[in-house]
């Protein structure tokens, strides 16, 4: 998805308005959002794969304000201290979700919101979801009452990408595809402007769930 430009800096969009001066991107892969939030900006990239993580000590090889923790969360969490987290399509891989954000609240300093994008629908669960080891897929209400759990304040959930959603039902669980055509995102890719726009209606359905919640 590195390619799909358009696509990544319409998710980017969401967050920046919330983004503080010290950000961690939990699950940095090979830096998109890393990347995007450095723009005046102190981010550490939190990567546990080690391939992933030397890729990213390239990328940013002699950027001051980047810093590449291989790793988990829980090293990061006893010092804090974040204004913000990004966690984009990372917490449906985790096995005990509910642990994780415990740990990304411990890491927040009190204010900080942790900005979240998490795959929707248990029904959309598909081949695709199957290959890259998805633990779930989740429903609007159930994330805010777990992030509620935790402790979070939350200001916003709500489904997200409307069209997504009906073209994973049809390539993922439908047809049952193991990947999604390279072709076909990057011609998803050129739809953005369109997709912004059904993003406004706020439909009760959608390919992702985005939340946005405050450490009190």
């Amino acid at each position: 998805m590195d390619r799909a430009r358009n696509y990544n800096e319409w998710l980017f969009a969401r967050a920046e308005p919330h983004l503080g001066r010290r950000v961690l991107d939990a699950g940095a892969g090979i830096g998109t959002f890393t990347e995007l939030a450095a723009d005046g900006r102190e981010v550490v990239a939190l990567e546990p794969d080690p391939w992933f993580a030397e890729r990213l000590r390239a990328r940013f090889a002699g950027r001051a304000n980047v810093e590449v923790h291989a790793g988990d969360v829980d090293g990061l969490a006893a010092a804090g201290g974040f204004d913000s987290i990004l966690c984009f399509n990372v917490l449906e891989h985790i096995a005990d979700d509910g642990r994780a954000l415990r740990r990304f609240y411990a890491a927040l300093a009190p204010g900080g919101k942790l900005l979240l994008l998490v795959p929707a629908h248990p029904s959309l669960f598909g081949a695709v979801d199957e290959v890259v080891r998805h633990q779930r897929r989740y429903r609007r209400q159930g994330l805010r009452t777990l992030l509620e759990w935790v402790g979070f304040h939350v200001d916003e959930v709500r489904y997200v990408n409307p069209l997504g959603a009906a073209g994973w039902l049809v390539s993922s669980r439908i047809l049952r595809r193991e990947l999604l055509p390279e072709r076909s995102l990057l011609l998803y890719d050129r739809l953005v402007p369109a997709l912004r726009v059904l993003d406004g209606l706020h439909l009760p359905f959608g390919l992702s769930v985005w939340a946005v919640a405050r450490r009190p």
